[in-house]
């Protein structure tokens, strides 16, 4: 299943010879409110943990709301849209994409996933209306849900598989099968980060983006509340994937840990490096993400990463011998010499300001200072080299 989910039509095709003729009975009307139901569950509880001090808005259920956009010829093939609210848009996506997660999981028999915006009785009520969906169904008929847009391929709801998946949606299985058997469910969460890669395609009818990582992965991301980036991501993509390294800042969602989407950008920023060996290195450390030690790491930052790429400029012009180049886990880069004569090193912190480092072989303390003037950073390298 693809990850572009967003509020917008959602196709439902009930198929029987009730249905035909594109007929739709009232009572199957209940198989649209149930799914309605879900959106809903999902949405509070996302509105509940970006708001944790507020009340839920008076008027947040109502603009939750899907309405009967056509019903096709046929048997009824069922156009469903979400009332238009742009204050409420990004919870009404999110919360559609839970609901989504659930329909699939449920008949697929895949994992249930855990979303971390959910506490447990909300999950417990969503997986319980997901369950609610079909039920009214009879033999010979089907509901067929399109969960990635109107020509996706689709999950099929029968009498046969409705009974399946209210056995997987009880999570009875989870207390007979021995903990250490059982997989890891996919845990969603969003944090403010920053990614750096390359854009390769830009939407602007959706406002969404790709971005290639240094690893290969493609994340897809969104700049829904600042259209003014769309000149920002013309200047920068690149469907050839080799335009320039470019930063992107914002509430990335993660999962399992690991980057999953963008679910809004805030900025962009164009990062460039000299095409030199230092430049491909200081390259690796700006694509480094939060953790990169295994621990409590943090990203190096681009003013930090500008400094440093300054400062070995300037090492060069001077012919100071080849130094060791490293990130440091406070968000900087730590450029330094070592040979027989002692040590001096250069670390450009995270704000761009440099801290200095000199001990000459038999000396049992080191010399220490900072400045945030290049021009000082540049005399110490003139000054110590062997």
């Amino acid at each position: 299943m693809g990850d572009e989910r967003k509020p917008g039509v959602k196709r439902v095709r009930l198929s029987g010879a009730r249905f035909d003729g594109g007929r739709l009975p009232v009572d199957s009307l209940v198989e649209l409110q149930k799914y309605q139901d879900v959106v809903r569950i999902a949405a509070e509880a996302e509105w509940r943990q970006a708001h944790p001090d507020e009340d839920i808005p008076a008027d947040l259920r109502s603009s939750v709301s899907l309405t009967i956009e056509r019903i096709d010829e046929g048997s009824a093939d069922v156009f469903l849209a979400f009332e238009q609210h742009q204050v409420y848009v990004q919870y009404q996506a999110e919360a559609q994409y839970v609901a989504d997660a659930f329909l699939i999981a449920a008949y697929a028999g895949t994992e249930l996933p855990h979303f971390s915006a959910l506490t447990a009785d909300e999950d417990a009520e969503l997986r319980q209306t997901v369950a609610e969906f079909g039920a009214t169904l009879k033999p010979e008929q089907s509901i067929e849900f399109y969960p990635d847009g109107p020509d996706s391929h689709p999950v099929t709801i029968t009498i046969e598989t409705h009974k399946d998946a209210v056995i997987h949606l009880s999570r009875i299985h989870d207390f007979l099968v021995p903990p250490e058997s059982m997989t890891r469910k996919a845990v969603l969460e969003k944090v403010d980060q920053s990614l750096v890669g390359r854009i390769t395609a830009v939407d602007a009818a959706k406002k969404r983006f790709t971005l290639l990582l240094s690893d290969g992965q493609e994340l897809h991301g969104w700049y829904r509340q600042r259209p003014e980036l769309l000149e920002d991501f013309r200047e920068v993509v690149n469907s050839a994937a080799e335009g320039p390294l470019t930063r992107i800042s914002g509430e990335l969602q993660s999962k399992n840990g690991k980057p999953y989407r963008f679910w809004e950008a805030s900025t962009i920023e164009r990062i460039e490096f000299d095409d030199t060996s230092w430049g491909v290195r200081l390259a690796s450390f700006a694509a480094l993400q939060s953790g990169w030690d295994g621990g409590e790491a943090t990203q190096v930052s681009s003013v930090a990463l500008e400094a440093a790429q300054m400062i070995l400029r300037a090492a060069d012009r001077v012919q100071a011998e080849r130094p060791g180049v490293f990130p440091t886990e406070e968000g900087g880069v730590l450029i330094e010499w070592a040979d027989q004569f002692g040590v001096r090193s250069i670390e450009t912190l995270a704000d761009g300001s440099f801290e200095m480092f000199s001990l000459r072989s038999g000396q049992h303390k080191g010399d220490h200072s900072e400045t945030s003037d290049l021009n000082v950073a540049v005399v110490f390298i003139e000054t110590t080299k062997a």
